[in-house]
């Protein structure tokens, strides 16, 4: 055989194997992109399971947490739900703080008011009375982040119990008032364990 014929022979089965190889490497990698495409889209598909999961759980969590409240709570919470709110995007804790600052303001004077009507005669409690229908409507008016309006509405609702309370005592000094003091104190928990939530 002469040696043209070898070169040639030789060269075409160079290029066979190149070719080949060319070929198994083309589809190696189409595989192995495939497979990464799999592997990716799976991940994104466990990761929304996830994300799911943790929204249902928060829904679940914020759903127990509406339950727990009073009732005038909720009456409240729904109320201002259906408000139209400022278009603002509460993006920083610093929010929450401030706003935060704002409900333990009025609610170290309405403390301060509850202390002063809680030692004051029937006969003279209606202006104590009328200064803590002047609170509750400063706190009615106050605009709040989020999740703190669920605070304001406890506390809120709290001092309508209280309120409530008061007015039954200074019409009969032997109504019974100790479900509102209950709704007072239930109302109040509520409160304190949500400012905790959302500020620190």
């Amino acid at each position: 055989m002469d040696i043209k014929k070898i070169v040639i022979i030789a060269a075409i089965a160079l290029i066979v194997i190149i070719g080949f190889n060319y070929y198994s490497s083309a589809q190696s990698e189409k595989n192995r992109t495939a497979r990464i495409a799999e592997t990716e889209a799976l991940r994104g598909q466990l990761a929304k399971v996830e994300s799911d999961k943790a929204t249902q759980a928060d829904a679940e969590q914020q759903w127990m947490e509406f339950e727990a409240m009073p009732e005038k709570a909720q009456q409240i919470i729904t109320a201002k739900a259906s408000e139209p709110r400022p278009d603002i995007e509460y993006q920083s804790i610093n929010f929450e703080k401030e706003d935060r600052a704002k409900l333990d303001e009025i609610m170290g004077r309405w403390t301060d008011a509850s202390a002063i009507a809680s030692r004051t005669s029937r006969i003279a409690l209606h202006a104590v009375v009328k200064d803590m229908q002047s609170i509750k409507r400063e706190l009615d008016k106050l605009s709040v982040t989020p999740c703190l309006t669920k605070a304001q509405a406890n506390l809120m609702a709290a001092m309508e119990s209280e309120i409530t309370m008061y007015l039954r005592f200074m019409s009969d000094s032997k109504a019974d008032i100790s479900g509102d003091m209950l709704e007072v104190y239930r109302a109040q928990e509520q409160y304190y364990l949500i400012i905790k939530r959302c500020t620190d």
